[in-house]
């Protein structure tokens, strides 16, 4: 049987050789533990930005909050912070929640939150977000959001004809006689028109004995009394709310309202300086678009919410010059 030799003294000490071995690992851990250290300080130590969009694909006039967030250690705190303009690359700054920060170990966090939107279908690109801590820029990546127009689901594909040849038919004479003749009245016409000096109403606007306001907040007060969201009428309900909303604009701004579509209303509903209730607007005319050429059936508290965005575009346009 082997024995093994016992590396101890007698007095129970190590000997020097593996004393030395010790030393060198106790070198190696306190190196290693600087290092560490170091490197996570050093991270620490300087300022990063992160920016991020709640959604990046929404409808026309939909709100988005865009987050900023900012990390500042002690050592290098914020000395500027950004300037979003209102209006960017066609989208606007519906509101800017205030400035927040929070300490912690690492040192100060920033907070803050801007809600856009936009009105013109496209990929549309919101700018990196630039800040100055110490003396040193720091800047995000540029974000992409996706604006669409409202999506109908019974909407078909009708590919185009060929072109078919149509047979000419012989001309009378008479047809060039009713030609003239019609020339003629044209002329009259016209004529007649140039003599009055004045400017006939457009169709669809009958004179009224009330204002525009009064007319239409009473039409939306018996329509409010009808309870049409509450037996299922839609189409009715939303068909009847827009009308409202079209006939006060062709009486107070002489526009052919009822002809122009829902982007036409919207930029024309822009001269309003609110833009938080254009934006509201802007979403009862994308539920009514809905509702009418998608079958789309909302909930009776968004009914009424569009029936009060409605009136609040009424009171606030009524403000404005004709």
């Amino acid at each position: 049987m082997k024995r093994y030799k016992n590396i101890t003294g007698t007095n129970g000490a190590i000997p020097g050789g593996c004393s030395g071995v010790i030393n060198k690992y106790r070198v190696y851990l306190l190196l290693s533990f600087v290092f560490f250290a170091a490197g996570v300080f050093g991270q620490s130590s300087s300022t990063a930005i992160k920016v991020t969009l709640d959604r990046d694909h929404v409808l026309i006039g939909e709100p988005v909050d865009l987050l900023v967030e900012v990390m500042a250690p002690p050592a290098q705190p914020v000395s500027a912070w950004f300037n979003l303009p209102d209006s960017f690359n066609h989208l606007e700054v519906l509101s800017r929640s205030a400035l927040d920060s929070v300490t912690g170990a690492a040192g100060l966090t920033y907070r803050q939150t801007i809600t856009v939107t936009g009105f013109d279908p496209g990929i549309w690109t919101i700018p990196a977000i630039k800040i100055i801590a110490g003396k040193k820029t720091i800047q995000s990546d540029p974000l992409s959001v996706t604006i669409v127009p409202v999506q109908l689901r019974d909407s078909t594909y009708h590919d185009i004809r060929e072109i078919i040849d149509v047979p000419q038919e012989r001309r009378t004479w008479w047809y060039y006689i009713a030609g003239i003749l019609s020339f003629i009245a044209l002329g009259i016409l016209i004529r007649g028109w140039l003599r009055s000096g004045r400017r006939k109403p457009f169709p669809g606007a009958p004179v009224s004995g009330v204002s525009p306001l009064q007319e239409a907040l009473s039409e939306l007060r018996k329509l409010s009394a009808q309870q049409l969201e509450h037996k299922g009428e839609w189409k009715v309900y939303y068909s009847a709310l827009t009308d409202i909303l079209r006939r006060y604009m062709e009486r107070k701004f002489q526009v052919s309202a009822k002809q122009k579509t829902t982007g036409e209303l919207l930029l024309y509903l822009k001269r309003m300086d609110n833009k938080a209730q254009v934006s509201a607007i802007a979403e009862t005319l994308r539920i009514a678009d809905a509702v009418k050429f998608a079958r789309y059936r909302p909930e009776i508290e968004q009914a009424n919410a569009s029936l009060q965005a409605i009136e609040k575009t009424i009171q606030a346009l009524d403000h404005l010059k004709s």
